[in-house]
């Protein structure tokens, strides 16, 4: 019994670390929502998705019907809502509401997740994650959704099923499903094969949990294999019976581990060991040959580092993009083996940019000012000799620009908000249309580069999945293929006089002459006259990027276990092994997977569906209460009730609270209407059989009310070099307190009525993985409270703080610096001015505080116990704070001063392999006296998350 309780305590003290990924508000208010309504699902999308609505509504029916592979028969019923505002290429699937959000924008890189029609991509995968939280609430999960709503089985899911089989078991089904998916792409498996052939082995804690100074696969390429090899070796039911003892919480510590050592037999350490080796045998040759590489970018030290799409300036200078875990997204130019920073890169979605002649051209991202669901894709042409960038588009969605060789047109895909799709010649002045290509064939096209000024070249996706390298007429949009179309993904073509250069996936046919076990991303070409494909390379791991000097020399960017380095290979290093279409897989299969069902999204319906639709309201299930938060304080206790629509235009919740000295309690409910602009705010409490002790020995009850009114103005301005925030709005306040019982005889019933305003606004560079805070920023928040009629008092408090760079660059310099005013009359408002560390803090009339800090990392450990608590990273922080403030001591107003120094030491961690928890202590000497703790010399404190403990 003892043991449950134990768990229990840590499942409540983890409990506020729940993530909500919806944005508030996020969708502009004109979106005039549509639905296609089944039993199984809704569909809800905006004008101009009709037919990709129809046919996401039809996958998702059909692969709830497939029993194979089924991890149990419960189908929940979910909305799904399609997003094209954004250029984001992602999804997700979440509890609390119940819904998954589709962002429509397809990715650029073919070599991410594969070149598949994005629609079916996206639901393919997503539909696994609602199949496997609509059969992850049973045994104690069950209680957990009782007790706390949507909320408490995301948490027992989380506790109880690893992230890695989440995304490894929905790229499973992507893979099964499809003629492609993750699955059967070498790209795919880069990572773990470069710690392979480096012959780097990490502890599972550090493979599950990440490194700050090792490269290390994602949770999505450790969990592929593991389920991969689960179905392949016990049989299609064997992660449906793991994953319902896991649920159900049997063995409760370690439960998802236990259950695989109870249904295969042998220990989970073995486990994962065979499956891992089960892979490298698929994907490695059983007697790879070491690799010598002529790499012209060395390792470093405990730091991975990128570069990615070389560029030749000339033959001996070259032009890239770079960035580290202790470096954001630069360009450089490396100069017979020095570097030499150009500038830094605006905030990108994607790392691709095109070169010629001194001028680049790559597409950089802008918020929309007001919703965080819409963005822009803006071209920028850069002077690599003037270091002057100009903006060549605004408010526009471009992608995978390039620029001819005179500098005056540049040729970019076009993703219109419909989906559509369009190769756009455009004015290198003034970004003015040229002309816009036709796409009769509805190609997807992405990355494409000029071979001359009447052709170009692109890398593009038919409908149906398969890739080719096509040849597009500039005046009439033509297409011609220099490649046959293949799921062998490709992309990244460059080009030197009639050749174009190109990455593809190598997995040929085992019936093949060219046939090798050792699978991976290689370097093609093709001549444009002859259209003959030669493959160069027969590297073991990724090659990309591929660029070709005057000299013949070639570059390309290699996947390695220290990052993406560039290697050379000399002229007479390169095969030009001429390669026939015959020798390329049809369907890749690099597992022993089944293919029954790699025709499932060739269905003839997919190509006719027109289901019908219907109108959607936001108000749909406006307040849909859906989880439950218990609130726990030293004399109060509560539940708290929350509620969102699906299209996020509308957050709520009611709260319930038990004070047990007084043996009051309280009902309250807030709301925030986010449909419009500003956002609005409304709440309102009623506490009722409160008490005061008086003088005589006898208690007065009264209850209490208290309503509130507000609006705010949340603004982003998300681009060029910086982050910035601007949020700022006001409220209006009322309590009234009715006296009951004896105290109605004696006191008047008062009110209190007061209204608030405040601003808060960010200025905040990128961060490297390695950087404990922004190089630059600026942080400055306002709140003016002013109380009426009862007191007639006001209060000012202003905080702010500036980052700099440090010593090193990992290292920050942080001056904070507060300020607060208020009048002589009772303060009846909180205390949130940052004082001097150490000391007990003040509140009087005027104060200021002023603060130095210097973070500083200490060592990077990469140690866990018991796959419970891991630590990434251990760092300082040394300190010196400086109040002033003025008080009336002994009658005498008196100017106080209260300094402190100190240090502090951090634990970057993670809890149970998932959550990130930061955590520390303080030590603080003070200079001078505490005057309501005059003995203290010194105070040791622990820093916690603010997060971490219910509030």
């Amino acid at each position: 019994m003892r043991k449950y309780l134990l768990a229990l305590a840590s499942i409540v003290f983890l409990y506020p670390l729940i993530v909500d990924a919806q944005n508030l508000g996020g969708n502009p208010a004109a979106i005039r929502w549509s639905q296609v309504n089944g039993r199984q699902a809704r569909v809800i999308f905006p004008a101009g998705l009709d037919s990709q609505a129809s046919r996401i509504h039809y996958l998702a029916t059909a692969l709830d019907s497939l029993d194979e592979y089924s991890l149990g028969k419960e189908n929940r019923k979910w909305n799904i809502l399609l997003l094209n505002q954004t250029t984001q290429s992602n999804a997700y699937v979440r509890l609390a509401p119940i819904m998954s959000e589709l962002y429509m924008n397809p990715a650029q890189d073919n070599f991410a997740l594969g070149s598949l029609r994005w629609d079916d991509n996206l639901i393919i995968h997503e539909d696994r994650h609602m199949h496997q939280f609509s059969n992850f609430n049973k045994g104690i999960t069950k209680v957990f959704s009782f007790l706390f709503g949507q909320e408490g089985q995301l948490l027992a899911n989380g506790i109880t099923i690893p992230d890695y089989f989440f995304e490894g078991d929905a790229v499973w089904q992507e893979t099964l499903v499809s003629k492609q998916g993750r699955g059967r792409m070498p790209s795919f498996y880069n990572g773990f094969k470069a710690l392979w052939l480096a012959d780097k082995k990490y502890s599972w804690m550090q493979t599950r949990n990440g490194s700050l100074r090792n490269y290390l696969p994602d949770h999505y390429q450790v969990g592929y294999p593991l389920v991969a090899y689960g179905y392949e070796k016990y049989g299609e039911d064997f992660w449906k019976k793991v994953t319902t003892d896991a649920v159900k919480f049997k063995g409760l510590f370690y439960s998802f581990n236990h259950a695989i050592e109870r249904h295969s037999k042998i220990t989970y350490k073995q486990f994962r060991e065979d499956a891992l080796v089960y892979f490298k045998e698929k994907t490695l040759a059983s007697s790879t040959p070491k690799e010598t590489l002529d790499y012209i970018t060395p390792p470093q030290k405990n730091n991975v580092v990128d570069y990615l799409f070389p560029a030749y300036v000339n033959n001996d200078t070259i032009l890239v993009t770079k960035q580290s875990y202790n470096e954001i997204n630069s360009f450089y130019f490396l100069i017979n083996g020095k570097e030499q920073k150009l500038r830094v890169k605006d905030v990108v979605r994607d790392d691709y940019f095109s070169y010629k002649n001194g001028k680049v051209v790559y597409a950089a991202l802008k918020s929309n000012a007001r919703r965080a669901n819409k963005d822009y894709s803006d071209i920028r042409l850069l002077d690599i000799y003037s270091n002057k960038q100009r903006n060549i588009t605004s408010g526009a969605t471009y992608f995978s620009p390039d620029i001819n060789e005179a500098g005056t047109e540049i040729i970019a895909v076009k993703i219109a908000r419909d989906g559509s799709n369009f190769l756009h010649r455009l004015d290198a002045a003034n970004g003015s249309i040229i002309r816009q290509l036709p796409n009769p064939q509805n190609y997807f096209f992405t990355q494409t580069k000029y071979l001359n000024d009447a052709e170009a070249v692109t890398a593009a996706r038919h409908p149906d999945g398969r890739m080719a390298l096509l040849k597009i007429d500039l005046q009439t949009g033509a297409a011609e293929n220099l490649t046959s179309f293949s799921y062998s993904v490709l992309g990244y073509p460059s080009v030197k006089n009639d050749t174009v250069y190109y990455s593809m996936m190598d997995v040929p046919k085992p019936d093949s002459k060219a046939y090798s076990k050792a699978v991976s991303d290689k370097l093609f070409a093709v001549d444009v006259k002859s259209k003959k494909m030669y493959q160069l390379t027969d590297n073991a791991n990724g090659f990309y990027q591929p660029v070709v000097n005057d000299k013949g020399e070639m570059l390309a960017s290699a996947f390695t276990a220290m990052g993406q380095l560039l290697v050379k290979i000399n002229e007479a290093e390169i095969m030009w092994k001429e390669k026939d279409s015959s020798d390329i897989a049809v369907v890749s299969n690099i597992s022993n997977m089944k293919t029954n069902h790699q025709n499932f999204l060739a269905q003839p319906a997919l190509d006719t569906l027109h289901a019908r639709t219907q109108a959607y309201k936001k108000s749909f299930r406006l307040f849909n209460f859906h989880s439950a938060r218990p609130y726990v304080s030293d004399v109060e206790y509560g539940y708290d009730f929350y509620g969102n629509n699906v299209v996020s235009t509308f957050s709520n919740n009611i709260t319930y609270r038990y004070n047990r000295n007084e043996q009051s309690s309280s009902f309250g409910y807030n709301a925030i209407f986010a449909y419009l602009f500003p956002y609005l705010t409304t709440g309102m409490e009623y506490t009722y059989n409160r008490n005061i002790d008086t003088a005589l020995g006898q208690g007065i009850n009264f209850n209490s009310a208290t309503a509130n009114l507000g609006f705010y103005i949340p603004l982003r301005f998300v681009g060029g070099k910086t982050f910035k925030f601007l949020t700022f709005g006001g409220g209006y306040n009322v309590e009234q307190i009715p006296y009951i019982g004896i105290g109605k005889q004696v006191l008047d019933n008062v009110a209190f009525k007061y209204a608030n305003a405040f601003l808060s606004f960010s200025n905040v560079s990128r961060q490297a993985r390695q950087h404990i805070n922004p190089r630059w920023a600026q942080a400055i928040t306002l709140n003016y409270r002013k109380a009426f009629n009862f007191f007639e008092t006001g209060k000012f408090v202003g905080n702010s703080a500036i980052y700099f760079p440090g010593l090193f660059r990992n290292h920050s310099l942080v001056l904070n610096a507060a300020f607060q005013k208020r009048d002589s009359l009772p303060d009846l408002f909180s205390n949130n001015f940052s004082y001097s560390r150490g000391y007990e803090a003040l509140n009087t009339r005027r104060m200021y505080k002023l603060g130095v800090n210097y973070h500083f990392p200490l060592v990077y450990p990469d140690w866990g116990l018991g796959n419970i608590f891991f630590i990434q990273r251990i760092r300082a922080n040394s300190f010196f704070d400086y109040s002033n403030s003025k008080a009336r001591v002994n009658g005498q107003l008196t100017e106080i001063i209260n300094r402190s120094a100190g240090g502090e030491v951090f634990f970057d961690s993670k809890i149970w392999n998932s959550l990130p928890v930061s955590f520390g202590i303080r030590y603080s000497h003070l200079l001078d006296t505490d005057l309501q703790n005059p003995m203290a010399k010194g105070r040791w404190e622990i820093i916690l998350p603010i997060n971490l403990i219910p509030n």
